[in-house]
């Protein structure tokens, strides 16, 4: 499914190469690459620790900005997969670990001279999903979902030889917090930040390639204890990716 799916992209991207408007917001992104997912449960009672695994990341960004305006729309999806050995103590023995998002951002240019002129800042929305196998007696990693909003701040600096790098800094806010199978606790206290490298040389007039780096962490503090066997629990889901991809004007 996931090589179908990457299939499919590529090709419906072979058809737009013959568009321009990288340079100026309008572009389809298509990515692959290596994630590493980790995990871990802290507090009073059970605790465990999912040591970092890699396995396939993917995604796509479809970007637009009116000619007119300096406002960019960017919606984004990217998903990772990862198989994990379980702790002792609990079955099965195999993991299957995964990390989604879609994302929905709106940014302007508010300097248009002056050191700050490629500083662009955003806002938007995001619907986050993570987890893994559920597993007994104690679920080391529940199937938990989120959503709400999200600010960064992306930098662009033209380097030599006609490359690029792109810095970004993300933080999520959601308000709306919810998990299947065994509860972690009460009154969910989140937050996620993220940062974000990527280095960029066009390929054509059309295309534009870029890989780079990113770490991203989520971390939600609960009150009490419920069914996951930890009072006070401290739950923090971290992904380091390392992407490959192309960006397509149109």
């Amino acid at each position: 499914m996931k090589i179908l799916f990457i299939t499919t992209l590529l090709v419906f991207a072979s058809f737009l190469a013959h568009a321009q408007g990288v340079g100026k917001g309008r572009y389809i992104g298509l990515q692959s690459g290596y994630g590493i997912l980790s995990s871990g449960l802290s507090g009073s009672g059970f605790n465990s620790d999912l040591p970092g695994r890699g396995g396939l990341l993917y995604g796509i960004d479809f970007s637009y900005q009116n000619p007119d305006s300096e406002t960019q729309y960017d919606f984004k999806y990217d998903k990772a997969s990862v198989d994990q050995t379980a702790p002792l103590g609990v079955t099965p023995a195999s993991l299957s670990i995964f990390r989604e998002e879609f994302r929905f951002i709106i940014s302007i240019l508010p300097w248009d001279f002056g050191r700050f002129e490629n500083l662009r800042i955003g806002f938007g929305y995001s619907i986050l999903q993570t987890g893994a196998t559920d597993t007994l007696p104690n679920n080391i990693l529940t199937k938990q979902s989120s959503q709400g909003l999200l600010l960064n701040a992306t930098y662009r600096m033209e380097l030599e030889f006609d490359w690029s790098m792109q810095s970004e800094f993300l933080i999520y806010l959601p308000h709306q917090i919810t998990e299947s199978q065994q509860i972690t606790g009460y009154n969910p206290k989140f937050i996620g930040a993220e940062f974000k490298f990527l280095l960029e040389t066009p390929l054509s007039d059309d295309i534009i390639g870029f890989f780079g780096t990113s770490y991203r962490i989520d971390q939600v503090s609960y009150d009490g204890f419920v069914s996951r066997g930890v009072t006070s629990g401290q739950d923090t889901r971290t992904q380091i990716a390392i992407p490959i991809g192309i960006k397509i004007g149109y």
